[in-house]
């Protein structure tokens, strides 16, 4: 996603988050399982929701681009998020997730090549992925997208397996 513009696909576009998604989010993490395997596993709290939105603004403004939300082409209802995380080590990830009733559509599919066509677009390679082993709805998206196993038990956490697609 590009500063002050959106990453746009065929049914989906992904754009920055505005101080208003932040109880969107909330409601969207309400989901036991959306929030399963993200983070802590725990529902969004408020005020780490506002905050996320917040670091997202800030990350757009350093680089140009980050995380935002995934909203409907047709309608523009906020049914996810997405972009490339910073978790803290220099890296960059990708990271998506939807609301459950958004599953099973190919929409994670149609985000995911949006993602990488992006990291392609700016040099991003090799871009990566961590994954919970048991999420096997997220592994068979990333391996059908190109992305395959570098390095199961990232940093010696057992779920978190390290995926990377070389562009």
């Amino acid at each position: 996603m590009i500063h002050q513009s959106q990453l746009v696909m065929a049914r989906l576009v992904v754009r920055p988050f505005l101080a208003a998604d932040a109880p969107l989010l909330v409601a969207l993490f309400a989901d036991p399982q959306v929030h399963r395997f993200v983070d802590d596993g725990q529902p969004l709290a408020p005020d780490v929701a506002a905050l996320w939105v917040e670091r997202s603004a800030a990350n757009l403004e350093r680089f140009g681009y980050g995380t935002g939300a995934v909203v409907e082409r047709a309608g523009g209802e906020l049914i996810g998020w997405a972009g490339f995380a910073r978790p803290g080590d220099g890296t960059e990830e990708v990271i998506y997730g939807l609301r459950r009733a958004s599953w099973g559509l190919g929409l994670g599919k149609e985000l995911l090549a949006g993602l990488v066509a992006f990291a392609g677009e700016r040099s991003i390679s090799p871009v990566r992925a961590t994954v919970d082993p048991d999420n096997a709805a997220s592994v068979h998206l990333l391996q059908q997208a190109g992305f395959v196993l570098a390095e199961p038990g990232y940093r010696g956490d057992a779920k978190a397996d390290l995926y990377l697609h070389d562009g």
